[in-house]
């Protein structure tokens, strides 16, 4: 993975449709509504997190000149974004198209953020730093969740509320790893369980050989987290397996599918997962055999089994998937494609049973080159939103959002 020590993205013509593109990024289809951006030009990394209430939270980071960037993030009251907030600012960070910093809401009330400092001379030395919200509503301290100190590689973090007002932290750690390059040493999975004063607890070593970049992807089912990442054995196959926490003990890693991807360099491309009510979905790419894939399975017992994939896309894909789950057991993923010589941000319903709605083509970019980045998708109530980076009128780039209602995109609509 080629870092990235500023955030830099390709101007993108964007369209949002029910089936097709048009190329007016100004004229959308009936049935999809332009939200606008609260972030300033140039903006990227999105994320995309719905709370208890409903509300919609988006993340980014933006430059503020002079090589120092800002986390901030803003909230949806019905069609406006909030003023954005700021989390956090730093010259010194370490800011990528795949390895995204965020902010997400907490039951509570609270809020917690991570971001990443570079720790090094290495392009791939950076830490990463967790901040909570005080109960004044102020960003307390940030810590350090791994206590190694080792000027490598920290990153793809997931935060997930915990029980008693705590935040559960799950992060690729490096420690193991050296020189500027992957395949020098192991690429590690860990944990940790935070207080709301930055306390930590519950260590512990997840797997301790697994893909050097690729996201991982968390979810609350019931009293226990899911945790989904990209693994990495002895002769290199790279697929997805899961890992629970019961609160006090974590499970041994399972294969979610016998995938048996053989590839030797990290493909960055990791799954995700989303749980409502006991039932997840776990969506992820592979290109096992040559011929690249999106995938979904289902689980109606809190992800302790999963269905047979269903192959959601094939052929023209590049992965980077999302997914957010519907009522009557089915999902929407979304991913990144191409599109008569264009990169798409591509979205489709799918069922356990494999019944699939059509394929939707939500945005229009100029490539499918890395700084397009990771779009996003989240469900609130009974609307699809989705974030991701494209250029207004004028051409100029920076994070764009918008939103749809569920009804168009179910199987069989």
């Amino acid at each position: 993975m080629r870092p990235f020590r500023s955030v830099l993205f390709v101007a993108v013509v964007v369209c949002w449709v029910g089936v097709g593109c048009t190329p007016d990024p100004s004229s959308p289809a009936p049935s999809t509504e332009r939200l606008g951006t609260p972030a300033a030009p140039e903006s990227g990394q999105p994320r995309l997190y719905a709370d208890g209430d409903g509300t919609v939270w988006l993340s980014w980071v933006g430059p503020l000149g002079d090589g120092r960037h800002a986390l901030r993030y803003a909230t949806l009251e019905d069609t406006a974004w909030s003023a954005p907030t700021t989390v956090a600012t730093g010259d010194d960070w370490f800011v990528n198209w795949a390895d995204l910093p965020s902010v997400r809401p907490l039951p509570d009330g609270r809020a917690a953020a991570h971001y990443l400092e570079s720790n090094g001379a290495s392009a791939l030395a950076y830490a990463v730093r967790i901040t909570q919200t005080t109960g004044d509503g102020a960003w307390g301290p940030p810590v350090t969740p791994h206590t190694d100190g080792t000027p490598t590689e920290h990153g793809f973090v997931s935060l997930l509320p915990w029980a008693r007002h705590r935040l559960l932290a799950v992060w690729l750690d490096g420690r193991k790893m050296s020189g500027d390059g992957h395949g020098q040493g192991e690429m590690t999975l860990r944990a940790a369980v935070f207080d709301s004063t930055g306390a930590a607890g519950h260590r512990a070593v997840l797997d301790d050989r697994t893909c050097e970049c690729c996201a991982t992807s968390a979810v609350r089912v019931g009293t226990e987290a899911l945790v989904a990442y990209r693994d990495r054995s002895a002769d290199e196959v790279r697929d997805i397996h899961l890992v629970r926490f019961d609160g006090e003990t974590w499970s041994a890693p399972t294969r979610l599918h016998d995938d048996g991807w053989q590839i030797e360099g990290c493909p960055v491309n990791g799954p995700a997962l989303a749980a409502r009510d006991g039932r997840v979905v776990a969506a992820w790419f592979t290109a096992a055999g040559g011929v690249p894939r999106v995938k979904a399975a289902f689980s109606d017992d809190g992800g302790h089994r999963f269905t047979e994939p269903v192959v959601v896309a094939e052929g023209r894909t590049k992965g980077r998937v999302d997914a957010a789950l519907l009522d009557g057991g089915g999902a929407v993923v979304s991913w990144l494609g191409e599109q008569d010589d264009r990169g798409a941000v591509r979205l489709r319903a799918v069922a356990p049973d494999s019944t699939m709605a059509p394929p939707t083509t939500i945005a229009s970019v100029p490539s499918t080159a890395r700084r397009v980045g990771f779009p996003k998708v989240v469900r609130s109530g009974d609307r699809l939103y989705a974030a991701w980076v494209g250029a207004d009128t004028t051409g100029t780039s920076g994070v764009r959002t918008a939103r749809r209602p569920l009804p168009t995109l179910r199987p069989g609509s």
